[in-house]
């Protein structure tokens, strides 16, 4: 919750905006370094403030499917002031700015070890998800959540899995998003990517712990039929199962 408190005091160093979309961009900005106090001023339109800067601080963390789920708290502060309503954003991340350069470091590290320019889209996708296969097993004791913790000690939940996948998916010049639903019931999340223009479910957790192709680029019904649900509306639609599949 927000509560906007009355403050009589200079404004040393903020960024001033008077704007949203402007602190909108400040706030991905500020985030994607894993800043943990994002601080600014905003002299706009003050009527609807709260609201407002829940909308922008949404949109910002939005704007990617790792960085939405890179945070584990966001606090929001705020004044008035002469100049305008002071804002603070207290954040807490999974990872470190430190731990997430690692993370980039060794996922293109890996990246470039199994992929090259001569292997087609789906094959790039195939190598992927064995390499994650291989290289991961499932936590059970739920600790591993992070991808740097996933990397570290090779054990990943369905998390680790899907936020390493996205990393090397994109590595490798592949379109994807990261999905998040339940699967018979219990909080899961997963992937799906695009090749040759069409989107196609991939959960490597699940490949992981049953077969290494029963989830892999399949379509919605697929998943549908084995007790998954996810917000349709919030993702692209994968109509077809692939058919080149060896």
């Amino acid at each position: 919750m927000v509560q906007i408190l009355t403050m009589s005091i200079p404004v040393y160093a903020y960024e001033v905006f008077s704007n949203w979309n402007d602190a909108e961009n400040y706030i991905y900005e500020n985030m994607i370094n894993r800043e943990d106090k994002i601080k600014f001023v905003f002299k706009g339109d003050k009527d609807n403030f709260v609201l407002n800067l829940k909308s922008s601080l949404k949109e910002a963390y939005s704007q990617d499917d790792y960085l939405e789920r890179s945070w584990t708290q966001i606090k929001p502060e705020a004044y008035n002031i002469n100049e305008g309503i002071e804002t603070t954003l207290n954040i807490k991340y999974l990872c470190s700015k430190e731990q997430e350069n690692y993370i980039d470091k060794e996922l293109m590290n890996i990246t470039d070890n199994i992929i090259n320019d001569d292997m087609s889209d789906f094959d790039k996708v195939k190598a992927i998800n064995n390499y994650i296969i291989n290289r991961y097993e499932y936590d059970y004791d739920l600790k591993s959540v992070s991808v740097y913790s996933s990397l570290t000690t090779s054990k990943a939940v369905c998390q680790g899995y899907s936020m390493t996948a996205y990393k090397m998916f994109n590595n490798a010049g592949i379109e994807n998003r990261i999905v998040i639903g339940t699967a018979s019931g219990i909080s899961h999340s997963w992937n799906i990517v695009k090749i040759d223009e069409k989107w196609y479910q991939i959960d490597i957790t699940n490949n992981d712990s049953e077969n290494i192709n029963k989830y892999f680029l399949v379509n919605d019904q697929f998943l549908i039929d084995n007790d998954y649900i996810w917000d349709r509306n919030m993702y692209p639609s994968c109509d077809e199962r692939y058919s080149k599949i060896n």
